[in-house]
C-alpha cells in the first residue's frame, strides 16, 4: 500500500500556556505536518495563540477544518471530553499528560480509541530529548551493567506563589489551577515516571510516599512537594517532585537532574549545571548536554507515525501507566499527612 506524502492535517485544542511555548510553535515548524485549526472557549486565548491567520480560530471542535490527528493540550479535566469528540470521528489523538485526573477516566478513553481503531498517544516530551534517548540506549547496551537504582528529582517553583512576584501580590492562578489537577506528582512526576519504566522496560509498583505541605490552598488536597519510592525492573526509582522550590522569593532556584546508579558505573545529568556524564570503569566520559524535554522531537514522530512509519510515541497505555502509579503515590502522601 503506498501512503501519500502529503502533509498531515493537525488540530490543537487548548491554548493556553503549554500550547502557547511549546506545542503551537513545534507544530509551525514541523516538517510533514500542518497545523490547520486551534480551538479553545476562550476567545481571549484563541487570539493569543501564535499561528498564522490561515488557521482556522474555533472555539468548538464540531468548527475544525477536516483532521488527520487531533492534539489535545487542554486542561486534564477535560481530556476525556476532547478524546470522545476524536474517537467520534476516528481521528488519531496526540493528549497531553497527565492523561486524565483519575484512573476510570483513563481507561475510558483507551478503549474509546482502541473501539473507534485510532492510535491514541501520550505528549511525554521528555522521551524526546537527545538526553533520554541517550541514557535509553546507555541502559539498554549495558553501558552501567544492571541498573539498581535510579534517581530523577525535579524541584521548581510553578512560576511562583504571587501574581507579581517582585512585588508579591496577587495569586498565581496557573499554580493553582494545576495544583487542582492533582499536584506536583501527577502534573510533571509522571514524566519521571515514564522515563523510569522507560529506562527500566519493566512496570513499577509504589513502595512508599512522603508528602510536605506549604500553603493552606482551597481545595486541594495534594502536597506541593513529594517523594516516592517505586521498584521495579530490579532497582529502586526515588522521584521527588516540587512545585514549591523558592516559590516565595523574588529570584527563582532550580534543580533538575537523573541518576542512572548501575553494577558497572553510573549516569549523571544536571540541567542548571549542564552536566551529563558517563562514569565507568574506563573513568568519566563527557556526553552531549542538551534540554530534558522536546517538543519538535515529539512532532518528528508524529509525523513519522502519521505516514504509517517506524515510531516512538508512547501509547495512551502508557500514560494510564504513569498516571496510575502518580496517583497511588499521591493518595498514599495524602493519607499520611
Amino acid at each position: 500500500m503506498t501512503i501519500s506524502a502529503r502533509p498531515r492535517r493537525i488540530g490543537v485544542v487548548g491554548c493556553g500556556e503549554v500550547a502557547r511555548y511549546g506545542h503551537l510553535p513545534a507544530l509551525l515548524r514541523a516538517e510533514r505536518l500542518e497545523l490547520v485549526g486551534v480551538c479553545d472557549v476562550s476567545t481571549d486565548r484563541l487570539a493569543a495563540a501564535p499561528v498564522p491567520a490561515e488557521v482556522a480560530r474555533c472555539t468548538s471542535l464540531d468548527e475544525m477544518p477536516d483532521l488527520d490527528a487531533l492534539v489535545i493540550t487542554s486542561p486534564a479535566g477535560v481530556h476525556a471530553e476532547h478524546v470522545a469528540w476524536a474517537a467520534g470521528c476516528g481521528v488519531p489523538v496526540l493528549c497531553e499528560k497527565p492523561i486524565a485526573l483519575d484512573e476510570q477516566a483513563a481507561v475510558a478513553m483507551i478503549e474509546q480509541m482502541e473501539a473507534a481503531g485510532a492510535a491514541l498517544w501520550v505528549g511525554f516530551t521528555y522521551r524526546f530529548s537527545p538526553v533520554a534517548r541517550r541514557i535509553q540506549e546507555l541502559v539498554a547496551t549495558g553501558a552501567v551493567g544492571d541498573v539498581r537504582s535510579l534517581r530523577m528529582v525535579y524541584l521548581w517553583d510553578l512560576h511562583g506563589a504571587f501574581e507579581d512576584r517582585q512585588a508579591r501580590t496577587g495569586v498565581n492562578e496557573r499554580r493553582i489551577g494545576r495544583m487542582l489537577e492533582g499536584g506536583p506528582l501527577v502534573d510533571c512526576g509522571v514524566h519521571q515516571i515514564d522515563l523510569a519504566r522507560w529506562w527500566l522496560g519493566s512496570e513499577l509498583h509504589v513502595e512508599h510516599a512522603r508528602g510536605i505541605w506549604f500553603d493552606d490552598l482551597d481545595g486541594v488536597d495534594a502536597p506541593e512537594h513529594l517523594t516516592t519510592h517505586l521498584s521495579g525492573g530490579g532497582a529502586h526509582v526515588l522521584v521527588e517532585v516540587s512545585f514549591a522550590y523558592s516559590h516565595r522569593s523574588p529570584t527563582r532556584l532550580l534543580s533538575f537532574g537523573y541518576e542512572v546508579i548501575g553494577t558497572d558505573g553510573v549516569i549523571r545529568y544536571r540541567r542548571e549545571e549542564r552536566d551529563f556524564v558517563l562514569v565507568d570503569s574506563a573513568g568519566t566520559h563527557e556526553l552531549d548536554w542538551a534540554p530534558e524535554k522536546s517538543f519538535d522531537g515529539m512532532y518528528l514522530d508524529l509525523a513519522a507515525a502519521l505516514h504509517g512509519e517506524e515510531h516512538a510515541l508512547p501509547t495512551g497505555r502508557d500514560g494510564l501507566a504513569a498516571t496510575r502509579l502518580a496517583l497511588d503515590a499521591t493518595t498514599r502522601a495524602v493519607a499520611a499527612r
